[in-house]
């Protein structure tokens, strides 16, 4: 991405608002390293004259995160998410020559945690480490990671079957008696996909509408500065909304994401349509049309997670465990949380 592609992309995303938010990823983001610290110069620059207020969050793999780039984030309150597998990273994450990254990491994620203990440990599961979900998960915990995020390889071309989902359910289980030890335990965190399911039995029928709005702010922008509906549509000419010299095309961009909301006629038969992260806002472009669709794939992964994240809701409610009832019932919990732990230091 040239500076000029970049820096009106700063433009256009504080347009009448008095605060946005800057992601960096790829590919690896940190490949423009000096790209990066220009962008947050040019925001901090513009933040001190309008009073803008800008945050910035970047998704790496760290096989380039040095101490450097951890304090220029330290000093501009920059998060990072850390893509890392695990005890799979080496099944999956490997070199140009083939060799498994594991070991290029081993330093660096006590680095990064010393300076951002609340960075985000990010993992994908996929049908060949699928098996290890629930120890990769561990091992992000074991290493200090407290926000930890459990993503699934939804591609066409990933060979799922149904002996993979099987072991799949195995796994979530596994990490839901993680989640109730952890807590009994009185360890303060967050493992999506639990807490995202959770979060839906509270919210209802706001959950989707409040995931529509979030997808209406957070457009992605492409290299060569065309705008795209959602990072998972980017190069698809069907989902182009704009670039960033010209604006984006808001009507365009409306009626994507109304027709989205709108669930297949399967979708709007399920108990779980209310809950379910595909049923609504998931829209594909097929014969000339925007549809709302969901692949057997993610409808298979939300009728296996719900229930699992449920049965550990439960026990822990029922129990009347007063860490997970603040954790879930509580609106400020998570800046009394951040309080405590800043008076712990």
């Amino acid at each position: 991405m040239s500076r000029d592609v970049a820096f009106a992309t700063v433009k256009l995303g504080m347009e009448n608002r008095k605060m946005s938010g800057l992601l960096f990823y790829g590919g690896e983001p940190l490949l423009e390293r000096k790209l990066i610290y220009d962008i947050v110069d040019y925001a901090k620059d513009i933040g001190k004259k309008t009073g803008h207020t800008f945050y910035y969050k970047m998704t790496t793999n760290g096989i380039l995160l040095d101490e450097e780039f951890l304090k220029f984030s330290k000093k501009n309150n920059l998060a990072i998410g850390f893509s890392h597998d695990g005890c799979a990273q080496d099944d999956c994450r490997v070199s140009a020559d083939g060799v498994g990254t594991f070991a290029l990491l081993k330093d660096t994620i006590p680095l990064l945690l010393k300076y951002q203990p609340y960075a985000i440990g990010m993992c994908v599961i996929d049908p060949s480490t699928v098996h290890k979900a629930s120890s990769i998960v561990k091992f992000l915990f074991d290493k200090g990671f407290r926000y930890i995020t459990v993503g699934v390889n939804y591609c066409k071309t990933a060979p799922w079957t149904k002996n993979h989902l099987s072991i799949l359910e195995g796994e979530y289980k596994k990490m839901a008696e993680m989640y109730i030890k952890w807590t009994k335990a009185e360890d303060k965190f967050y493992l999506s996909p639990f807490d995202m399911k959770i979060l839906s039995h509270l919210k209802g029928d706001k959950y989707n509408t409040d995931r529509s709005r979030m997808t209406i702010n957070q457009p992605s922008v492409a290299p060569n500065g065309k705008i795209y509906f959602a990072s998972r549509y980017l190069d698809d000419p069907a989902f182009e909304i704009g670039d960033v010299f010209s604006g984006i095309n808001v009507e365009k961009q409306k009626s994507i994401s109304q027709k989205g909301d709108i669930p297949s006629e399967i979708c709007s038969k399920c108990a779980l349509r209310l809950r379910c992260n595909y049923a609504y806002g998931n829209p594909v472009y097929h014969k000339s049309e925007y549809i709302a669709d969901v692949s057997p794939i993610q409808c298979t992964h939300e009728q296996l997670i719900t229930p699992i994240a449920d049965y550990v809701a439960e026990k822990l409610y029922k129990e009347g465990n007063a860490l997970f009832i603040h954790k879930h019932y509580n609106e400020i919990y998570s800046f009394v949380s951040l309080i405590e732990d800043i008076s712990s230091r």
